[in-house]
């Protein structure tokens, strides 16, 4: 079923709109960062939003481009903005703040920044984990590539794997719930939209001697893993089934905003 809307040069398309679930993990690591999907010049965009929950530290998260072209990737610090938007009594609506974003990146790199969060890009290059670009200042070529990822201009020359790594500035576990959203797209329009809403999970009662715990199993594949893990992580039902048809969106009556807050109601 598809919907008639319009994408972003103003032209009259088609969109399919699409939804998966993953749940948030206590191991986080470059090796098992939870894939948004395929971004595919001129025919997807990828949507995640999720929570760095208090008391955690980082997530991980890939996406693989199948096209060559620009690239763009949206980073946007939600409850930072909500907080913004309350001292004037704005109404927070995520399709107006990722848009916002596209237009006036460097605000939406100081709202992570001031929250001490950083935004990191990798790929492997020559079989070794590489930084390709960071919300971080003083970088060098990293930090303006992450510019021109937030401009939509970071070239990409061929297909390959791109790994998102949201962490803490010092390291040390966030005091509150901080709601992000992440987008990515290739060129100026797209045919189909898919959402990945993860799943929180509690990270208050976890020791750091039961993360160092978590995160050296996971390094050595081990099929043994700490009960309070297992408990709090659900670990049978670590990633739901993928992405299944949504209803189709009407994007001037129905923003991706609305359907994203229905999912976190």
């Amino acid at each position: 079923m598809t919907t008639k809307v319009l994408d972003t040069t103003g032209d009259t398309s088609y969109v399919k709109a699409w939804q998966k679930t993953t749940r948030d993990i206590y191991a986080e690591s470059i090796r098992n960062a939870r894939d948004m999907g395929q971004a595919r010049l001129n025919y997807s965009r990828l949507n995640m939003v999720t929570t760095l929950s208090k008391n955690e530290t980082e997530d991980w998260f890939s996406f693989t481009t199948t096209s060559r072209g620009k690239l763009r990737l949206t980073a946007i610090n939600v409850s930072a903005a909500q907080k913004e938007n309350e001292k004037s009594s704005k109404e927070t609506n995520l399709d107006d703040e990722l848009e916002d974003a596209v237009n006036n990146y460097e605000k939406a790199i100081e709202q992570f920044r001031g929250q001490d969060l950083k935004v990191e890009v990798y790929q492997y290059v020559n079989n070794r984990q590489t930084l390709v670009a960071t919300n971080e200042e003083g970088k060098g070529k990293q930090t303006e590539a992450f510019e021109k990822l937030m401009r939509g201009q970071f070239d990409v020359s061929r297909k390959g794997t791109f790994y998102v790594h949201v962490t803490t500035k010092d390291g040390n576990p966030v005091k509150e719930d901080t709601l992000y959203a992440l987008q990515v797209q290739m060129g100026d329009k797209y045919k189909h939209d898919y959402t990945t809403q993860e799943q929180s999970i509690d990270h208050t009662k976890m020791t750091k001697a039961d993360m160092a715990l978590a995160k050296a199993q996971d390094a050595i594949g081990s099929a043994t893993a700490s009960s309070r893990v297992l408990a709090g992580q659900s670990a049978a039902n670590l990633l739901a089934a993928g992405y299944t048809n949504m209803a189709t969106l009407n994007q001037k009556s129905t923003s991706t905003a609305a359907r994203i807050f229905s999912l976190l109601a």
